[in-house]
């Protein structure tokens, strides 16, 4: 593809004329951006964070939602729901109001698919003078996310042929990508030695011929042999082009905010199963929820308790040291370390050492499931065998 509308890294000042007005009653601005670029007015909505401190050096990912006029609402409702009880990290939601302006927004080339003209320069408006205004206004992180319904879904994915990066995360809801394209998006992300997760959503009663792309779409994706790619898939049975989004939003962060949501069947049959050293990377997990979206996250006792079913499945019981040694330095009050520690003992022989290991963790609290009687009985068991 002939990249030439790209802007390459420009180091030069882009002034930028904004007034915003905030709702009281919320955490929600509305900024209205004098832009030299498209020679006039545009209008953002943004939601901060809950508990936001822009004095903190706290950041937070950011989630751009194109026709923002729709569909900032029910994304940014959902961030805040979803994050409140932490299933996705807090993060910035900003959308951009296109309800007229949307098909020149959007405009692109029929045979090199690249933006063109209002297209071009609504591109170069995204790149070059809002979202560097957003990381200088706002305590934005390195990780970010688009989001775009059909037409705007297309443009969407232009950002990956950018000379540089912005967004790693896509949320894909009932994308209108032209076939053309689509060898593109896979040659891109078949040999990206950077992370992206890629959601892509449709319905049972969409339009036949976006249900039929989405799908030809996922195939090609899924087919790739790349780990730092993540896509996921869904079509939502019996929603039609637009009763679809309210279940692909939750769908598509889950998905884009993959590495911070607690360990589930899918990562446990992707990932933990298939991995040399499961406490490796549970490790590696919570490193990586660190580096996307700065969040000081402890490894939740849920994912413990679900590595130690791997170690216990795979009889890797040389391994449960290490996974010992997290749960006493997350959960120094729990019975975890006890009980893992006397596994481990237990598992390479040494029994003395279990026996004493389940004793020790008597006066320590339930945790994950584990309780002292398992304890006792354990200890119970070692003690008949052995005669301790």
């Amino acid at each position: 593809m002939q990249k030439s509308f790209f802007l390459m890294l420009i180091f030069t000042l882009v002034n930028l004329t904004t007034s915003a007005q905030t709702d009281c009653n919320t955490h929600i601005e509305y900024i209205t951006v004098e832009s030299e670029i498209l020679n006039t007015t545009r209008q953002l909505k943004l939601q901060k964070p809950r508990n936001y401190d822009p004095d903190s050096d706290k950041t937070y990912p950011l989630i751009f939602v194109f026709d923002g006029d729709y569909l900032f609402e029910p994304i940014a409702g959902n961030v805040d729901y979803l994050s409140y009880w932490e299933e996705i990290p807090k993060a910035f939601v900003v959308g951009i109001n296109q309800s007229r302006t949307r098909l020149d927004d959007g405009k692109y080339g029929k045979f090199d698919y690249l933006p063109k003209d209002t297209g071009a320069r609504f591109f170069d408006f995204i790149q070059v003078e809002v979202l560097p205004f957003l990381k200088n206004e706002y305590k934005i992180g390195d990780y970010s996310v688009i989001v775009g319904h059909d037409y705007m879904a297309n443009f969407m994915n232009l950002f990956l042929f950018s000379d540089r990066t912005d967004f790693q995360g896509f949320i894909n809801l009932s994308p209108d990508i032209p076939v053309g394209l689509m060898p593109y998006i896979k040659d891109r992300f078949d040999t990206s030695k950077e992370k992206f997760w890629y959601s892509l959503s449709t319905g049972t009663k969409d339009l036949d011929f976006i249900q039929e792309k989405t799908k030809n779409l996922y195939d090609e994706l899924s087919s790739i042999e790349n780990i730092n790619l993540n896509v996921s898939y869904k079509s939502f049975e019996n929603k039609n082009h637009y009763t679809l989004v309210n279940y692909a939003i939750p769908f598509g962060l889950a998905n884009v905010f993959a590495p911070y949501t607690p360990i589930d069947d899918k990562e446990l049959n992707d990932y933990v199963l298939k991995a040399t050293d499961p406490v490796s990377y549970l490790k590696e997990k919570y490193d990586l929820i660190k580096k996307l979206y700065d969040v000081d996250q402890k490894v939740r006792v849920e994912d413990l308790v679900q590595v130690y079913k791997v170690i216990e499945q795979q009889d890797n019981w040389d391994i449960c040291n290490k996974l010992a040694s997290i749960a006493r330095e997350e959960y120094p009050a729990s019975l975890l370390y006890h009980y893992f520690i006397a596994k481990h003992h237990q598992g390479i022989g040494e029994p003395k050492k279990a026996y004493n290991a389940y004793r020790a963790g008597y006066i320590y609290n339930d945790a994950g499931g584990i309780t002292k009687e398992m304890l006792i009985e354990e200890a119970e068991v070692l003690r008949e065998a052995f005669g301790y």
